[in-house]
Order: structure tokens, then C-alpha cells, then sequence
């Protein structure tokens, strides 16, 4: 059986796959949670899988476990954040989380194109400014030989389309219109077909 590991991306948790997640009871499915909210699982099979990143949890999956994906889907997501965002952004939002946790995340939701779900509890300040930290440093190389899968939004404001565009010039994106940042949630059924489509093509 075939197994996925969804990592979510800053200031959300395994809650943006819900949606999506039903559709693949086939599969041997992992979600994990980086922290930022409800209790950290980053337990990750010892056995090679097909890793499903949103955002910062591509990042996470590139930067962590390059060698043990036999596949990679980036949903939004990228392989390095600091070089396409000013450091002085970044910083401001480090500092917010501090002072007001809450509503650096409602901002951050807003900026992301679309109302801070309710699944936003249990927040963890410390979680969420190391993940800033990771956003501000993290550089991860993209193997050569993994398959990989690209999937983006034009109107992300996160993730814009050059930014997708520039990372990941040597891969083929499949785009959609609209959905924002927040693909999983937003465009749920379009990423599930993605996917699927991986994944047939993966067997």
C-alpha cells in the first residue's frame, strides 16, 4: 500500500486537509502537525512515502526528507520562502506573534484570501514563531530525480505566480485561477483530481 504523508503550512494545521483526506482511503495516510496548533506529530513512517506539502510543509518535506519521498507534491508550496519575501516582513510578523498572537494570525488568514477558519485554536506562540524562523532561513535543494508534482493559484499573494514560477521553472505547474494561498481548503476538489493524477501515474 502506498503511503502519504500531508504536512500543512504556517499558521494552520492538519485540519486544511479534511477535505481532502476522505478521498484517499486507499492509501496509507499520515497527517501531521507541525505545532502551531493543537499538540505537535511529526512522526513520519520509516519507509519511503509520497510526501503532500502545502506551503511551509513542502519546505519541511524538501528540507527533511528529501531521500525517503519516492514523490513529491507541491501544493502552493516552495523550496525556499527568504529569497522571494523582504526579512523586515517576516521580522514585523515574529514580533505580532509575540504581542498578539491572534491577530497576526487573522491578518495572516486574510492576506491567505479568506476568513480564519474556526478550526484555529490552541495556538502556540513559540510553535509559530520558530516556524517564521524557518520560513526567514530554510533553503532546500530539490532532487533531480524525484518525481514531482506542482500545483499553484494565480492569485496566491503568499506564494505569487513569478515566485512559483522562478522555483520551479524545470517542472511542469498546473494552475487554477482563483483559491488564493489556501488551495486545500478552497480548491479541495481540484487538488484531490491533481493528486489522483499523481498518484496513478506513480504506480
Amino acid at each position: 500500500m502506498t503511503t502519504l504523508v500531508f504536512v500543512h503550512g504556517w499558521g494552520s494545521g492538519p485540519f486544511v486537509w479534511k477535505k481532502i483526506i476522505n478521498d484517499f482511503k486507499d492509501y496509507d495516510c499520515h497527517v501531521l502537525n507541525l505545532g502551531f496548533l493543537g499538540n505537535e506529530d511529526i512522526n513520519i513512517p520509516n519507509k519511503p512515502f509520497i510526501g503532500i506539502g502545502h506551503s511551509l510543509g513542502g519546505l519541511w518535506l524538501l528540507k527533511h526528507y528529501p531521500d525517503q519521498m519516492t514523490g513529491f507534491i507541491s501544493i502552493a508550496s516552495f523550496n525556499c520562502f527568504y529569497k522571494y519575501t523582504a526579512q523586515h516582513i517576516l521580522s514585523k510578523m515574529q514580533k505580532n506573534v509575540v504581542k498578539n498572537t491572534t491577530t497576526q494570525i487573522k491578518d495572516f488568514w486574510h492576506y491567505a484570501g479568506m476568513e480564519q477558519p474556526k478550526d484555529i485554536m490552541n495556538l502556540k506562540p513559540i510553535k509559530l514563531t520558530e516556524g517564521l524562523k524557518h520560513l526567514s532561513k530554510w533553503h532546500a535543494d530539490i532532487p533531480n530525480n524525484l518525481p514531482i508534482k506542482v500545483m499553484a493559484s494565480q492569485n496566491d499573494h503568499i506564494v505569487p505566480p513569478k515566485m512559483t514560477q522562478d522555483i520551479w521553472k524545470n517542472h511542469d505547474i498546473n494552475w487554477v485561477n482563483d483559491g488564493g494561498h489556501m488551495l486545500p481548503i478552497t480548491q479541495s476538489q481540484w487538488c484531490v483530481e491533481h493528486i489522483k493524477e499523481f498518484l496513478k501515474n506513480a504506480k
